[in-house]
């Protein structure tokens, strides 16, 4: 009786276990789509939106990731996985490729110093894009001077856009023109550097003693002077380098000791010393013709009517200056009879 009844469950349960099976096996082809196939649709160079929407009627899933380029519409499709028109089963992820929303930030490389062709290359592994190419008179011919965004100075270090114009300021040597020196001993160097800047000259600053404020210390030396001994003006060459020694409070000796021209080798006292500080303003207010003017690119005049530069010929002399004389074979001073004749050469 008891091997019966074990005989009748062990069947009951094969029938059980053979019954359920049928019904798992049969249900597969249900659950996978087994045999159902679509046709994916064309997703690249639409947009993103459009695409989550017409993908999930589909019951596509979706995996994203983004790049940028910055010539193309912001969350525009760059690429599909699968290709267009492939034959995938339904509920099949699709890999898709965007164009980012916004730009990513880089850090500004530091292209100061470096050669113009350097900085272009360095930029374009950057992916940055090559502006405009502003050239300016400088003794370091064909050296990136300084580096620009959206026409301001940017620091190395500051993150920009991805794709970003930068524009680049490079120096062309020295420039075809001569610029009177300007006085600047007893000036603090705030007003040092701007009159070096209209100027268009260049400056290496050398510090002497503690310096507390760089801006209120003072001029006590420059190389060269604004006057030779003769007292006659002293000129370069538009971008070329003038040596600024500064201390932050020289003695009124050493102010004289440094004075342009025949100033410092006069036998003056200190009870004198007004006298000293009178001619050395009158210096500086004839040597105001050093501030540049911008408008004129040759010879010419500034408002208060004095010479503001001179055209170099292409011996890199003033036009005033002592030339060959080849008639003769030998050399022989000659001055062109003008107005604004330049005797400094003539001195040196």
């Amino acid at each position: 009786m008891l091997s019966r009844s074990f005989l009748l469950n062990l069947l009951l349960a094969i029938t059980v276990v053979v019954l359920f099976g049928f019904i798992f096996f049969n249900s597969l082809n249900i659950i996978t789509n087994h045999g159902e196939e679509i046709a994916v649709p064309k997703l690249k160079g639409k947009n993103l939106k459009d695409v989550i929407a017409a993908l999930e009627d589909q019951d596509f899933k979706l995996r994203i990731d983004s790049t940028y380029k910055p010539n193309i519409t912001p969350l525009q499709i760059l690429d599909q996985e699968p290709e267009q028109g492939e034959m995938v089963k339904v509920g099949r992820t699709i890999f898709l490729i965007v164009n980012r929303a916004e730009p990513p930030k880089i850090e500004m490389p530091d292209l100061v110093g470096k050669s113009f062709r350097n900085a272009v290359l360095i930029m374009k592994s950057y992916r940055f894009v090559m502006g405009d190419t502003i050239y300016r008179p400088d003794i370091a011919a064909g050296a990136v001077l300084e580096q620009l965004y959206k026409g301001k100075k940017i620091a190395t270090g500051t993150k920009i856009p991805y794709g970003s114009r930068i524009d680049l300021v490079v120096g062309e040597g020295l420039a075809d023109y001569e610029v009177d020196l300007p006085n600047l001993i007893g000036k603090t160097w705030r007003e040092a550097k701007e009159i070096l800047s209209k100027a268009g000259l260049f400056h290496l600053l050398v510090f002497d003693g503690a310096i507390t404020d760089t801006l209120a210390a003072i001029v006590y030396k420059q190389y060269p002077e604004a006057l030779n001994e003769l007292d006659f003006p002293n000129a370069i060459r538009g971008g070329d380098m003038v040596d600024i020694h500064i201390m932050q409070n020289p003695s009124s000796q050493l102010l004289r000791q440094n004075a342009p021209g025949s100033l410092k080798f006069q036998d003056l006292d200190d009870s004198l010393e007004n006298v000293i500080q009178q001619r050395l303003q009158g210096a500086n207010n004839v040597l105001s013709k050093a501030q540049k003017k911008t408008a004129q690119d040759t010879s010419g005049t500034a408002d208060d009517g004095t010479l503001t530069r001179r055209k170099v010929d292409g011996r890199g002399k003033g036009v005033g200056a002592i030339v060959d004389d080849k008639n003769k074979g030998n050399k022989k001073p000659v001055v062109e009879d003008k107005n604004d004749q330049d005797f400094s050469n003539d001195y040196e």
